[in-house]
């Protein structure tokens, strides 16, 4: 019996679909991600179309918008909407101005001080529910040092309530934030600052341009991609920030510090109402893709002029 080769002439071969091995191999992975990320979101998707209580399955029925319309009249929506927004956009620009600023000092360090560089990046390390522990005594109303530091310098007169004031509560949920992610700022930056060649600085300083020219002219420029690329990625990250300030508030006083994620955990865990849980976490998505969209536009458009 002939063998035929394995050709596009050979007539076994003609019916068969030929799949590229990277398909092959990124498949598994594909499939996990699949699984993990597309199935719950779809079945959130479904699940914000029914009054579905965890305490009460046999009242589900299906509501198809009603969660939906009952967000335009729910505050602490409104109010976790709002938290969200100023949560993620102040510890992203200033962890981002931070993080720049340290990472510029960094370069600068003679070699014998590299070490410093490994001891920066710990608060990186910290998993969120320890930063939370640790900023709830930093900011603790009898023995943290924030208010010990402040009456000794004259700021203050009596200690402040930091986690027990509406206002107070979200500095210091913020402060915790920063702390928590400049290193990684200033881990992405000092790795981009290195990758500028040093041609190109050169030829910056004989033509006498100073400091402030090069870091605008040269630096700046070179780490745009690189400020895209982690903003975007804390923009998410900020989105989904619970253990942290689960941890030191607990989305209080009241809603003060609620944010999206503390309130769907709420909604969903506290109250049981998993649809209207469902409903919020849908737009929470959306809300996110939204923003992150317009951050990528708006810099794309920066660097084309």
């Amino acid at each position: 019996m002939a063998n035929w080769p394995e050709s596009q002439d050979n007539p076994r071969s003609m019916g068969r679909i030929r799949i590229p091995l990277h398909v092959k191999l990124i498949f598994p992975a594909v499939f996990v991600l699949g699984i993990v990320i597309l199935y719950p979101l779809i079945s959130s998707l479904v699940l914000s179309m029914f009054h579905y209580e965890l305490t009460r399955p046999d009242q589900t029925k299906l509501s198809v918008l009603e969660n939906y319309t009952k967000m335009i009249h729910d505050d602490v929506f409104w109010l976790s909407l709002k938290n969200t927004v100023i949560f993620t956009g102040v510890s992203v620009v200033v962890s981002l101005i931070v993080g720049l600023i340290g990472a510029i000092t960094i370069d600068q360090l003679p070699q014998r001080l590299a070490g410093v560089r490994g001891v920066i990046l710990v608060p990186w390390l910290i998993p969120g529910v320890i930063v939370g522990f640790l900023f709830m005594l930093i900011f603790d109303v009898q023995v943290g040092p924030v208010n010990m530091i402040l009456q000794h310098l004259g700021i203050i007169k009596e200690f402040l309530p930091w986690l027990m004031d509406d206002k107070l509560a979200n500095i210091a949920v913020v402060v915790a934030n920063i702390w928590n992610q400049i290193p990684f700022y200033i881990l992405m930056f000092t790795a981009g600052i290195k990758a500028i060649p040093a041609e190109i600085k050169e030829a910056v300083i004989v033509e006498g341009a100073g400091r402030w020219e090069e870091f605008v002219h040269v630096t700046l420029p070179h780490l745009r991609g690189i400020l895209i690329i982690t903003s975007l990625l804390m923009i998410i990250r900020n989105f989904n920030n619970f253990p942290l300030i689960y941890t030191m508030t607990g989305g209080g006083p009241v809603y003060s510090t609620t944010t999206f994620v503390i309130y769907i955990y709420r909604l969903a865990f506290e109250q049981f109402n998993i649809g209207y849980a469902s409903a919020v976490g849908v737009v929470w998505c959306l809300v996110l893709l939204v923003l992150s969209s317009l951050y990528v536009k708006m810099l794309s458009k920066q660097d084309q002029l």
